[in-house]
C-alpha cells in the first residue's frame, strides 16, 4: 500500500513539474534599456519616466525629462539599440552603446541599471559631452539649480541673470527683423514655444516690425525696467514684464521663459514701441 502511495505521489510531482516547467526567463538589462528608449521614441515619455528608478525620478521633473529627451533627438522613433560595451559594477549594470532613430541618427549613451521592483531599472543616462569624451548628464537637476524640486518652485534668478535674459531675446528678434528671417530665432526658442507654432506663424506674427523696418539695437546700452517683480508663475514660466527708455518711443516687453536644461529659454514674447 505505501509503495502504491509513493507511486502515486511520484507521478502527480512529476505532472505537476511537466505542467509548469522552468520558471520564465526575465527580461535582461539591455532589453530592459531597449524597451525604454523606445517609449521614448513612440512619445510614450511618461511610461517611459515611471518606468525608471525612484533615484532617477527624484532627479528631475516630468516636464524636464521630456524636454531633454527631445532635446536630444531621443524622440525621433528610436528603431533599436546597439550596445557595443557592458559593465558589471557590484548590482549595477553600465551599457555603452548607440540609440538609433528612423532617421538613421545614432546617438551615444550611457546607460546604468539596477534592479528594482523585481526589474532592471534605469538608474541613470548620460551622453557624451561637449568634448566627445567626458559624460553628461542632462537630466539630472542635481548641481543645476533647484534640486528635485519642480519648475514652480524653482528660484526667479538674479537681477543681472534676468537683464542678460532680456536683453539677449531681444537682439535675438531684432536680429530676425533685420535679417527678414526667422530661422535662427525659431532655433533657439523653448521647445514648448517650438510646439505651439510653426516658424512661419512666428514670422507672419511680427510681420509688421518687418515691414515698417524697426530697430532695436538701442537697447544694448540700455538697462530694462521691470514694471512688475519678475516671477513664476503656476504654469512654471518665468515672466518679466518691463520697458526700455528707448526713442523717440519706449519698447515695452512682456517674455515668458520655459526652463529647458540647461537655461532658461524664451517661451512667449510681446512687444509694443510707444510713449
Amino acid at each position: 500500500m505505501k509503495n502504491s502511495l509513493c507511486l502515486v505521489l511520484l507521478a502527480v510531482t512529476a505532472f505537476w513539474l511537466a505542467a509548469c516547467g522552468p520558471a520564465p526567463k526575465k527580461p535582461d538589462a539591455r532589453h530592459e534599456a531597449a524597451e525604454f528608449f523606445l517609449k521614448i521614441g513612440e512619445g510614450r515619455f511618461q511610461d517611459a519616466y515611471e518606468s525608471a528608478t525612484f533615484a532617477f525620478q527624484a532627479q528631475t521633473t516630468f516636464k524636464n525629462f521630456q524636454a531633454t529627451a527631445k532635446d536630444l533627438g531621443l524622440s525621433v522613433g528610436t528603431v533599436s539599440c546597439n550596445w557595443t560595451k557592458e559593465e558589471r559594477l557590484d548590482r549595477d549594470i553600465k551599457l555603452t552603446g548607440e540609440v538609433m532613430s528612423n532617421k538613421g541618427t545614432a546617438i551615444p549613451v550611457f546607460v546604468t541599471l539596477i534592479q528594482e521592483r523585481g526589474a532592471w531599472r534605469v538608474f541613470s543616462l548620460r551622453v557624451p559631452g561637449e568634448d566627445g569624451n567626458k559624460e553628461e548628464d542632462r537630466f539630472s537637476l542635481v548641481g543645476k539649480g533647484s534640486s528635485f524640486t519642480h519648475d514652480v518652485n524653482m528660484e526667479v534668478p538674479a537681477p543681472r541673470v534676468l537683464e542678460g535674459l532680456v536683453l539677449e531675446s531681444l537682439l535675438l528678434f531684432n536680429d530676425a527683423i533685420q535679417k527678414c528671417s526667422f530661422r535662427d530665432f525659431y532655433a533657439k526658442v523653448s521647445l514648448t514655444w517650438q510646439n505651439q507654432l510653426t516658424e512661419g506663424q512666428l514670422k507672419r506674427a511680427f510681420q509688421p516690425f518687418i515691414d515698417t523696418k524697426v530697430n532695436l539695437d538701442g537697447i544694448r546700452k540700455l538697462t530694462p525696467n521691470f514694471s512688475t517683480p519678475p516671477a513664476i508663475n503656476s504654469d512654471g514660466m518665468l515672466v518679466l514684464v518691463g520697458y526700455y527708455d528707448t526713442k523717440p518711443s519706449h519698447t515695452y516687453f512682456t517674455l515668458r521663459f520655459s526652463y529647458e536644461l540647461p537655461r532658461w529659454k524664451l517661451s512667449g514674447l510681446e512687444i509694443q514701441l510707444r510713449d
